[in-house]
């Protein structure tokens, strides 16, 4: 006899008893059963006796055996939510009993996982209802377990407190620099820390790519690289970016790019001798880029902020326009210009190449008879600008490594915060502007930094002006209760620092003072932030910067209050 399992003596077996769906505000009494709670749309109020949470679209909560359960409205907005009522069945060597000690530590759960996943469960678990006999009623509990299973293996806490995401970016780090040598996918989730399943998962949720995908573009850019730069044999470029097969390279190549590697290397070695490199500009303009792009002139904002972010510094600048943000000391020996600006000062500067994103009140074709003058798309997420600016100035890999910084820094900003506001609290970004108006921030501004994974969310009325493509618009203060979130953040046009005091505005702000304001819960709960404009910004710098900032100014209203 040969052994092929042996069971731990004792264990769990989850019995599920019961589905509800509900779209209503409910009361449910207590009971031995345990609860999940699995919120499919919308948002409400769940009060667990303990605590108060809110409750969003796509999350995951336990409920104790004994626990209450009441589910009210928020904002008046429709939901949608399952619960299933199951019990806990503890396994050992001679006995069993129904446990009812909480199956997880937490009420809010994590279902890293992806939610689809889980959803998928839920489906098909609901597509058998409302089986009555035993025999088809038992179908629900393999499933049941699956989902148990897995919401199990996602809450037990781990050994090291790093976010799991965290430790998935760290590898595609370690691919970068490791790209040419031998690589399994094992090998990057034993790395991580991460089980092989969830690596694979949350490393698509990252990239959109399969880990070795990852690695066969990263092999291929650096190819490129040496076709362009050396004169090296394809068999031996193959080998120096990890191809141990030169045939398998050259037919990856050519999928690739849609050339042999040889014929590619003839071709843009040919453009590269060439004094200019083509590029189209998002006005749809095919320029002629030369090759040395080191004497630069950029007339925004937002470029400035992200060209600084990849170590790129102009001869000419509307230094000005920079928020309090930017450390303009790197910046000593550009030239301040006007905005908008002066031809004469700019052809001064003799200028390669000139970037802008708002050309209102520009000469494009003056200030192409002065240098090329790239029109860059001002409604690009920071992604594809600070991509975009890394393939004008053959910066790709800083431009990578700076996002992953970023993005890694957001995460681990928000495992900070997470103790100063409820997971899945709405937050509104509010602008008070000089000519008197008020505008709710959508796609565009401090929204991006709130609205994470593991940040706010954003107001059933905001989200829509985002999915509709919508940076801001204007309100007025009757339209404060559909747009306002749990928390606010008031941007003030008219200073550049934190606001502390309110009433020191230079300007009138009277709608403080009006029923609509005040009896706004974020006010009555303290949850409102005054900050300058610079939080507003959106350039690299900028963003990075309130990364570093938000956790204090969310700290400081906790300890207010």
């Amino acid at each position: 006899m040969k052994l092929l399992l042996h069971t731990d003596q004792e264990h769990e077996v989850y019995s599920l008893s019961e589905i509800d769906f509900m779209e209503e505000p409910v009361n449910i009494l207590p009971s031995q059963e345990h609860r999940l709670l699995i919120v499919i749309s919308g948002n409400f109020r769940l009060d667990l006796g303990e605590e108060t949470l809110t409750a969003i679209e796509e999350q995951c909560f336990y409920i104790r055996p004994g626990g209450n359960i009441v589910l009210t409205r928020q904002d008046h907005e429709p939901f949608a939510v399952y619960m299933f009522s199951f019990h806990v069945i503890n396994v050992q060597t001679s006995s069993v009993w129904f446990d009812t000690s909480p199956a997880f530590d937490e009420s809010t759960l994590r279902s890293d996982r992806s939610y689809s996943s889980v959803h998928t469960i839920i489906q098909d678990m609901i597509r058998q209802r409302p089986y009555i006999n035993k025999a088809e009623s038992n179908a629900y509990q393999p499933m049941f377990h699956m989902l148990m299973l897995s919401l199990s293996e996602q809450n037990t806490k781990a050994p090291s407190l790093e976010n799991t995401r965290d430790a998935v970016k760290r590898t595609l780090i370690y691919l970068q620099e490791h790209y040419a040598e031998k690589i399994k996918v094992q090998e990057l989730s034993d790395i991580s820390g991460v089980s092989l399943w969830q690596y694979n998962e949350l490393f698509r949720s990252l990239t959109d790519k399969t880990p070795i995908e990852y690695l066969t573009e990263i092999r291929l850019n650096r190819a490129k690289e040496l076709l362009l730069q050396t004169e090296e044999t394809i068999e031996s470029i193959a080998h120096q970016v990890g191809f141990n097969d030169h045939y398998y390279f050259v037919r990856r190549f050519r999928q690739k790019t849609g050339l042999p590697p040889r014929e590619y290397a003839a071709m843009y070695k040919q453009s590269h001798t060439d004094k200019d490199i083509l590029f189209r500009d998002s006005t749809g303009r095919l320029l002629q880029l030369p090759k040395d792009k080191s004497r630069i002139v950029y007339l925004d904002r937002n470029t400035a902020s992200d060209l600084m972010a990849l170590d790129l510094f102009p001869v000419g600048s509307p230094k000005s326009l920079l928020g309090q943000f930017i450390d303009t000391a790197p910046m000593q020996n550009t030239t301040e210009i006007s905005f908008p600006p002066k031809p004469e000062e700019i052809r001064k500067l003799k200028p390669d190449l000139i970037l802008v994103a708002n050309y209102y009140g520009i000469s494009l074709d003056e200030m192409n008879t002065i240098a090329p003058t790239i029109v860059l798309d001002r409604e690009q997420t920071l992604e594809s600008r600070l991509r975009t600016l890394g393939q004008i100035f053959g910066k790709e890999k800083e431009a990578e490594r700076w996002l992953i910084r970023y993005d890694a820094i957001a995460e681990y900003m928000w495992n900070v915060c997470k103790d100063a506001f409820v997971p899945g609290e709405t937050a509104t970004v509010l602008v008070d502007s000089n000519d008197g108006k008020l505008y709710v921030m959508a796609s565009q501004g401090l929204t991006n930094t709130l609205y994470h994974a593991n940040g706010f969310r954003p107001p059933h009325e905001v989200a829509t002006l985002i999915e509709q493509g919508e940076a801001f618009i204007e309100i007025a203060e009757s339209d404060f209760e559909r747009y306002v979130g749990n928390c606010i953040f008031m941007i003030s046009a008219t200073r550049d620092g934190d606001v502390t005091d309110p009433t020191s505005y230079e300007r009138d702000m009277s709608w403080m003072e009006s029923p609509y304001w005040r009896d706004l819960p974020a006010v009555c709960n303290g949850k409102v932030y005054h900050v300058g404009q610079h939080w507003n910004m959106d350039g690299a710098l900028e963003r990075m910067q309130v990364l570093h900032a938000l956790p204090e100014l969310l700290r400081r209203s906790v300890m207010k209050n």
